[in-house]
């Protein structure tokens, strides 16, 4: 289950963020993150009218942290995959917020076995692999752009961590409180770019259907990821989880490949192959 729903968690969050990146380079990041919370919030709250929700105390505060986690991260991820280049942007937030939750787990006593171990190391290195992209003629992040990847992990991995805190019977209640506090944050930094530029479109814009559809798909992917990863913690240790949601670059990478035309390195195809035999460990141990 931690297997499936882990790799579920790295589809929805990779094909998000394709779509989101889309978005951000059309409006401000902000406005986008907004946008795509807002649609996570209304999926949300339908998803947990079936699954069911507990609001207890523990389960209110994780999911506020949660929120506030997830405002900085998608607004840092959506400017940073909008400046580019997509292809090391994404994979850098991944590895960041893939380590903490490791380290995290194993100090706090999670046992992990070695066939695990050999895994998540190999997943961590993939990751890498598919971010290395070497050449003359590659583009190479801005300082503002790993700037942005290295806010974009650490609100990544807070995320993880405070949905992994939450209680196992809460069921989404957690991801409610989680989108409804975000989209406060992003609503009033929305709020903030307005006072300060009132002449630039932020709310005009969504009449453009294309826009519209993006943002939707962005949201859309983003409360998939939020609620298979959910499942997945759930189910086994958060680093396993963890390691296996940071390979969502790759479906970020396949589609910017498919869509944008930017190519894969030789690198990034090993980076893959590795992610696969990694995943096939996992299933062992």
């Amino acid at each position: 289950m931690t297997i499936i729903f882990g790799l579920l968690s790295a589809f929805s969050y990779g094909y998000a963020d394709f779509v989101g990146a889309l978005a951000a380079k059309r409006i401000r990041a902000v406005a986008a993150t907004t946008y795509s919370f807002s649609v996570g919030l209304v999926l949300a709250i339908i998803f947990s009218l079936f699954i069911g929700a507990d609001y207890s105390a523990q389960t209110i505060q994780a999911g506020a942290l949660a929120g506030i986690a997830a405002a900085v991260a998608l607004s840092c991820l959506y400017a940073g995959l909008a400046i580019g280049p997509i292809s090391i942007v994404s994979p850098l937030t991944a590895v960041i917020s893939a380590i903490i939750p490791v380290l995290v787990d194993v100090a706090s006593g999670q046992e992990l076995s070695n066939f695990v171990v050999i895994a998540v190391v190999l997943i961590l290195i993939a990751v890498v692999l598919v971010g290395f992209v070497p050449g003359q003629n590659v583009t190479l992040p801005s300082p503002l752009a790993l700037a942005y990847s290295v806010g974009a992990g650490l609100g990544f991995s807070g995320i993880f961590l405070f949905l992994d805190s939450a209680a196992a019977d809460s069921g989404l209640a957690v991801l409610v409180v989680m989108k409804a506090v975000g989209l406060v944050l992003l609503i009033g930094g929305l709020f903030v770019l307005w006072v300060r530029a009132p002449k630039k479109a932020f709310i005009e814009r969504i009449v453009d259907y294309k826009l519209a559809g993006l943002l939707l798909l962005a949201g859309l992917g983003d409360v998939l990821g939020n609620v298979t990863f959910l499942i997945a913690t759930r189910s086994g240790a958060l680093a396993v989880a963890a390691v296996l949601t940071a390979l969502y670059p790759v479906g970020t990478i396949l589609l910017a490949r498919v869509f944008l035309k930017e190519r894969i390195a030789l690198s990034q195809g090993a980076g893959i192959v590795l992610a696969l035999g990694a995943c096939a460990l996992l299933a062992i141990g």
